[in-house]
């Protein structure tokens, strides 16, 4: 793929896989966050709803904005979201949150949004 527009040649920025990975991920966090939320992690569990809807937000606008400039910047912050919202996981799992399946998603989402902001910049 020599070109990032090719590889939006698709009806939708949905049919992303990137973009379906961190919808995942946001919408496992938010409910988790829903399940698990006490005043002790107020903070983490509002930063980590909020990077983790910024990746899949990201991606919406980057595709949105077509090849060029304002799409590699959205896919820039897309990736750098998506390791804000691992970091977060990690900070609660180390103190002893069930953050059980989310990580590696959250990992699978790094590395998909990497991928696409490395294509835009070709």
């Amino acid at each position: 793929m020599p070109k990032l527009r090719f590889a939006f040649g698709m009806r939708s920025h949905k049919d992303l896989v990137a973009w379906q990975a961190a919808r995942a991920s946001a919408l496992a966090i938010h409910r988790h966050a829903d399940r698990h939320w006490s005043p002790q992690r107020a903070a983490a569990f509002d930063q980590i709803r909020r990077a983790s809807l910024s990746v899949q937000l990201n991606i919406a606008e980057g595709y949105a904005s077509g090849v060029g400039a304002r799409c590699r910047f959205h896919l820039r912050v897309a990736h750098g979201s998506a390791v804000e919202t691992t970091e977060l996981l990690e900070f609660l799992e180390d103190l002893g949150g069930a953050v059980i399946g989310m990580i590696p998603l959250s990992i699978k989402v790094q590395g998909l949004t990497y991928m696409l902001w490395k294509k835009s910049r070709r």
